[in-house]
């Protein structure tokens, strides 16, 4: 069964959580799904489920468009969960003009993740460079790290699989005019490669523009066995031994 890497169940524009929430418990084809938190409150929410539904892990933390009013100790004291599985998604995005504020929030939780011994999930729109840099000069995630929904980048992709760190792979590979993405696919190792859906976000064809569900995890998979050729259970297989290795609370 698949491991859905990151979702946004209790997302800030999703209306309908509940039918999310069922279409992953009743499918049988999904092992487990990471929730992921943009704030301190969707954290919390996120928690909430996973401690309600066996299939939901979570991930906290503060998203780079979300620096506002956020306190950092808070991070620790939900960690606690057992559920807890990552920092994140945090980052650095360049729609807002406040990089040098998300550079703070970004070093100070790969701290907080290097302390908790967690892997943090990396968010990074247009900023692979920036990212590198200060993993090089200042701090480097200690316990793994995914650039989730990675954006097509060859030069900075050298630098994470030197680093062994994780690329998950979303909606993006499966649009007509991939063709960088599909060149990522073909250069990341087997062994440090994810899948993830990022619902409500980013669906896959044939779905593009439209909202994201759970379920289209499967085309993610078949565009990924249609490049590396290999069949739906060895990519099913290999993604989900990747997850765990990753984040190791998974069970």
């Amino acid at each position: 069964m698949a491991i859905d890497t990151h979702v946004h169940v209790n997302s800030l524009v999703l209306k309908n959580q509940e039918e999310h929430i069922q279409e992953i418990n009743t499918n049988n084809q999904i092992e487990s799904v990471i929730n992921v938190g943009l704030n301190l409150s969707t954290s919390k929410e996120s928690i909430l489920l996973s401690t309600k539904n066996h299939k939901f892990y979570s991930a906290i933390g503060i998203h780079p468009l979300y620096t506002e009013q956020e306190d950092f100790q808070s991070l620790y004291d939900l960690a606690q969960n057992q559920k807890v599985v990552a920092i994140g998604e945090i980052g650095l995005d360049t729609t807002k003009n406040n990089l040098e504020e998300q550079k703070k929030y970004f070093i100070r939780q790969i701290i907080i993740a290097n302390n908790l011994q967690l892997p943090v999930i990396i968010h990074a729109n247009n900023t692979n460079k920036e990212i590198i840099e200060i993993f090089e000069k200042y701090v480097k995630p200690k316990y793994g790290c995914v650039f989730h929904c990675f954006q097509p980048d060859i030069e900075s992709l050298k630098y994470l699989i030197k680093n062994g760190y994780y690329i998950s792979f979303a909606g993006r590979i499966t649009y007509k005019n991939a063709k960088k993405s599909l060149e990522v696919v073909q250069t990341v190792p087997d062994e440090l490669f994810l899948v993830e859906t990022d619902s409500p976000y980013i669906a896959p064809e044939p779905f593009k523009n439209m909202r994201n569900r759970p379920n289209n995890i499967k085309y993610i998979i078949e565009k990924l066995c249609e490049i590396k050729k290999r069949s739906y259970e060895e990519i099913e297989e290999q993604t989900s031994k990747n997850a765990r290795r990753l984040f190791k609370k998974l069970k």
